[in-house]
């Protein structure tokens, strides 16, 4: 059954009817077999003003309802809420700088001496897109091997390529300084303060049963069967399920938190999680007059964003390959959050690309600049 909560009164500016066409188009998407179902939320002005749900949560084993609080296998967005996000901590307490060499802290890597930081940060370190390691490395020290010796493909800092490698090497990275796992670290640091209550890695080991049973289950597959609690990702999963590219699980509202603390500066209820010049850092375009456009992690507004034609260049966002997206406006006072699981029960369908951008120009329409 279709669902839309709707919180704010018309006086507010905001056009209903934008958000019964988002809806439309949610469900029209689902009912094309883009995913099997789909939880959004907007986030306007500091508050929650809607929240849709339609579909599946699940197919196999049996079809189960989609609810509001399912949890989902976030993929990429690890890499901004949780990657980036513990750098930046990182950064502000002084125990690292975004021109530091990876040497520095990984000595394997003396022949990637002239990787930064800011390079692992922007997808422009020269690692290559991706590599299945997970055929020949387990756990963080095959990782660090086969990544010291893997080959750059260009040189650092010339052009934009997205890379899960260099990603796997950053959460590398915060262990070693942080002194601590980096699901332990983020754990502490950033899911606690910001009340992210189903938000965690290896959610089938760290989460209650009553918790798993609202778990989205991704792919069925001949090397792993059903996945459901495990990272989908090959190369996180074979790391151990908690790596700086992919392996947070999370809700719609956990990232609701994540987002406002971003949108309010980096506050929530009173407590600095980051400053405020930690945030402009991170968000901003780092890459220009290199494509696409590139923060600390996250994309920037480019033709073929994922979050629409409507928002400004001000906004950013990312995406993650089991069908979640997240993109904020600072100028709008917004973020829109789409979660699914486009490769249930596997990954041969259209997906959800026209869903993200379709579903972000409907919303964005019907919510006035602040």
């Amino acid at each position: 059954m279709a669902k839309l909560e709707y919180y704010v009164e018309k006086s507010c500016g905001i056009d209903p009817k934008a958000f019964e066409k988002a809806h439309s188009v949610l469900i029209d998407a689902i009912d094309n077999q883009a995913a099997p179902g789909a939880v959004a939320l907007v986030l306007y002005q500091k508050r929650i003003i809607a929240r849709f749900a339609y579909g599946k949560r699940a197919l196999l084993p049996e079809p189960e309802d989609l609810t509001f609080d399912t949890i989902y296998d976030l993929a990429s967005l690890t890499k901004c809420i949780g990657t980036t996000t513990a750098c930046m901590m990182l950064l502000e307490r002084g125990l690292i700088k975004l021109d530091d060499s990876i040497y520095k802290f990984l000595p394997e890597f003396k022949d990637k001496r002239r990787v930064k930081i800011l390079q692992l940060l922007t997808h422009t370190s020269g690692f290559s897109a991706w590599l299945p390691l997970y055929n020949e490395a387990e756990g963080r020290e095959d990782y660090k091997k086969a990544l010291a010796k893997s080959d750059l493909e260009y040189c650092p800092g010339s052009k934009v390529v997205y890379t899960c490698l260099g990603y796997i090497v950053l959460g590398l990275i915060i262990e070693k300084v942080a002194g601590e796992a980096l699901d332990v670290f983020l754990e502490k640091e950033l899911f606690v303060p910001l009340d992210m209550k189903d938000t965690s890695f290896n959610p089938k080991q760290n989460l209650s049963v009553e918790k798993q049973v609202r778990i989205a289950p991704t792919e069925s597959t001949k090397q792993r069967g059903l996945l459901k609690g495990e990272v989908h990702d090959e190369n996180a999963y074979a790391i151990g399920g908690v790596s700086g590219n992919a392996g947070l699980f999370s809700t719609a509202d956990d990232l609701a938190s994540y987002a406002l603390m971003l949108l309010a500066g980096g506050t929530y209820n009173s407590k600095r999680i980051l400053s405020k010049d930690t945030v402009d850092l991170m968000t901003k375009n780092h890459t220009a007059p290199l494509t696409p456009g590139r923060g600390l992690g996250w994309m920037k507004k480019n033709p073929n964003s994922s979050g629409g034609a409507l928002l400004t260049l001000e906004s950013y966002g990312h995406t993650g390959f089991t069908g979640t997206s997240m993109w904020l406006d600072p100028a709008f006072d917004l973020a829109i959050i789409l979660l699914t699981n486009q490769v249930h029960p596997d990954r041969n369908k259209g997906g959800v690309g026209n869903l993200r951008v379709s579903f972000a120009n409907a919303v964005v329409s019907g919510v006035p600049r602040v």
